[in-house]
């Protein structure tokens, strides 16, 4: 029986893993034990949460080169990384409320640490945006944007609010995360961008400064310490890329579908998304947002 489609299905648990990664090799077996563990690594390390145990097939002369070793190496860790991804559902996109149903952490304490719901645009702008004096002025530019915003007075814990299912390590180690100076600056920013109504805008601006990749980038090029955040599952720079990005994309999808970006915001955004530009260095919004966090860190206090 095969696993679930990515984002549609909800924590499965380690039990998910053998479905999965049952095997067997010509001459010998190949044993995979899944197991949590904390990682000294930072988001995106190649070094993934497995312990591969691969009997010789010398006996059978169908021993691999090196080369085709490595490639083997490579496409496992490939396959182990989208068995993680699927059955933690890493990439999700629902209401805060829902996502946090499918939390691991929720299974007793050998899953805490693991996967997180980030809200995406982060409460902390949209609580700067709903006290802010310009906030009248987007009822007129972007009305579905503003009722965003306005929900917060009844939901203040933003229950149904989108949320994206991340890894424990990378949401805290994201810019939009916490309470460190660039945290703050960095929601400042975004704030100041969603009371200006372009909601398009506002979710590249989230992409970027939401990715654990592009925010130890952004700090680097702002010479600032990166947090490595510890873990108990541990992700490749590709397996992290590749569930964002398939989670930027429905989070796309469903502000299209609630009228805050209209159908060729959407079409270019989801283009935006596929080319992996929230990780260039080169694009306008990357050189706002560094820009900004370099002239008003100094402002901001712990």
């Amino acid at each position: 029986m095969g696993l679930p489609a990515l984002g549609l299905i909800p924590f499965l648990g380690p039990l998910a893993f053998p479905v999965a990664l049952g095997t067997a090799a010509v001459g010998g077996f190949i044993l995979i034990k899944a197991i949590h563990k904390k990682p000294s690594y930072h988001p995106g390390s190649p070094k993934i949460t497995r312990f591969v145990t691969v009997k010789s097939n010398k006996a059978s002369g169908n021993e691999p080169t090196r080369n085709a070793a490595s490639k083997k190496t490579e496409g496992q860790r490939s396959s182990d990384e989208t068995t993680i991804i699927i059955a933690y559902g890493l990439g999700f996109v629902d209401t805060y409320k829902n996502v946090k149903k499918g939390r691991p952490s929720k299974f007793g304490p050998g899953n805490d640490r693991i996967a997180e719901a980030d809200h995406i645009p982060p409460l902390a702008s949209l609580r700067i945006a709903r006290n802010h004096e310009r906030l009248d002025r987007l009822l007129q530019v972007n009305p579905r944007l503003h009722e965003m915003i306005m929900s917060l007075d009844y939901d203040p814990t933003g229950q149904n609010l989108l949320t994206m299912r991340v890894l424990y390590q990378d949401h805290r180690d994201a810019l939009t995360t916490g309470n460190s100076r660039e945290s703050q600056v960095s929601s400042r920013l975004l704030a100041e961008t969603i009371l200006d109504g372009d909601a398009a805008l506002m979710l590249r601006k989230a992409f970027i400064m939401g990715h654990p990749i592009s925010s130890r980038q952004l700090r680097e090029d702002a010479g600032l310490a990166a947090p490595y955040t510890d873990g108990n599952i541990d992700m490749s720079d590709e397996g992290t890329r590749r569930y964002y990005r398939g989670g930027y994309i429905e989070l796309v999808k469903a502000y299209h579908k609630k009228g805050i970006i209209n159908n060729n915001q959407a079409k270019k955004l989801i283009s935006w998304v596929e080319r992996d530009m929230h990780l260039d260095r080169d694009t306008q919004e990357y050189e706002e947002i560094l820009d900004y966090i370099k002239r008003n860190f100094h402002f901001f206090r712990w």
